[in-house]
């Protein structure tokens, strides 16, 4: 898998080096620029954590981020970080997943 998430469209490359482009739980949006990531939970489908992990490493999420969304409960709410250009905010529910939403900002 080669870093693609240097181009123009970080995001959308980022996806389509980890091949899940059309997987169920990827939508992006905003031409490219943002995206959704809804991962598999108790009986519901979903992307797979490893693939979003893969998407994670290829935006260069530090792992500050990573080790927040890994410890973030369902009773936390919605919580948030930015890295580079990417503000993000995910909520965790065991029955429903992940849900990732990333954007991407002009600085």
């Amino acid at each position: 898998m080669s870093s693609t998430a240097s181009v123009s469209q970080p995001v959308d490359a980022a996806v389509q080096s980890c091949g899940v482009k059309s997987a169920t739980g990827i939508s992006i949006m905003d031409t490219g620029k943002s995206l959704e990531i809804q991962t598999a939970g108790k009986g519901k489908s979903g992307l797979a954590i490893s693939d979003m992990g893969c998407v994670l490493r290829e935006l260069k999420t530090p792992q500050s981020v990573i080790a927040k969304m890994d410890s973030t409960r369902a009773l936390d709410g919605t919580q948030s970080g930015t890295w580079g250009n990417f503000p993000a905010t995910w909520r965790y529910h065991p029955d429903n997943g992940f849900n990732v939403v990333i954007e991407t900002v002009a600085k």
